[in-house]
């Protein structure tokens, strides 16, 4: 009778246990039949995300290069281009793993030569004068800076919060306008043709104002830049008023001003000796 009862309660216990389909439960609902593990999921689905990063750190070594940073420390411009041929070559092979590791390298590299580059700059003026070449290289990317501070997708309905898509854009915008630091912005706020004007008014000017304030976190001097509001005055195109044209009318139109004085900048050639010279003699009164 004993094992009766025994056995009544194993037949019990085990009725109230659940176990999973072969192959599913615990790890195996985590496995990948590709075997890729969940770090290397990023770099496999956001290839573009890398190549953008690198087309953006690429043009501030352009941009370096046209203000003859080449002509003042080409060694140091040797070492970035060797640099770059090799992310290049990475992504060619898909090895996004990589290529992300040194994209920060990279990054790092180009900021301690442009701080150097314009120390330099600024005690000999060792660049080459500017030709026509130059100047249309820096227009193209003048023109790029515009096109990322007039991307889409920059405000969601009713706010000034700036979407992160559209951060990503201020943030590659700030690095280029950091280059040109003549350069002044004409931020207009706008809005869609929803609620009455003086709420409009305020809001476009909200926007500009954000967008004036990550540029200053970013590093781009706030007294380069100017923002004013047009409301629900001007859309962004003349269609009918619906969702799509709505969400193109919030935005902030960003103008560029002055590029060609600032092209036309540091234009006078010095002889190698006469800024060595100026540099030995500066270190020369640190050490005294």
């Amino acid at each position: 009778m004993r094992w009766m009862y025994i056995l009544l309660m194993l037949i019990v216990v085990s009725g109230c246990s659940t176990w999973p389909e072969q192959g599913k439960g615990g790890w195996a609902e985590e496995y990948h039949p590709d075997n890729e593990t969940n770090s290397e999921t990023w770099y496999a689905s956001a290839p573009m995300h890398i190549a953008n990063e690198y087309e953006h750190i690429q043009m501030k070594l352009d941009w370096l290069k046209v203000r003859g940073v080449n002509k003042c420390m080409p060694a140091q411009v040797y070492q970035a281009e060797m640099l770059s041929n090799r992310i290049k070559r990475m992504l060619a092979a898909e090895m996004y793993s990589d290529a992300q590791a040194d994209l920060r390298i990279f990054y790092h590299q180009l900021n301690l030569l442009q701080n150097h580059f314009e120390r330099v700059l600024k005690l000999t003026g060792c660049a080459m004068a500017n030709n026509d070449k130059s100047k249309d290289d820096s227009l193209k990317i003048i023109k790029q800076i515009k096109s990322l501070l007039n991307s889409d997708n920059q405000f969601a309905f009713d706010s000034f919060e700036v979407t992160p898509k559209y951060m990503k854009r201020l943030t590659q915008a700030a690095d280029l306008l950091k280059l040109v630091p003549e350069i002044e912005l004409l931020l207009v706020g706008h809005t869609d043709k929803k609620g009455i004007n003086s709420d409009n008014y305020e809001l476009a000017f909200k926007r500009a104002e954000k967008v004036k304030h990550w540029l200053s976190v970013y590093g781009v001097n706030p007294a380069t830049i100017t923002t004013v509001t047009q409301g629900s005055l001007s859309p962004y195109s003349e269609s009918d008023n619906n969702a799509v044209s709505r969400h193109s009318d919030r935005r902030v139109n960003a103008y560029i001003l002055n590029a060609e004085s600032q092209i036309d900048a540091e234009t006078q050639l010095k002889p190698l000796t006469s800024w060595t010279d100026e540099l030995t003699k500066e270190r020369s009164d640190g050490k005294n």
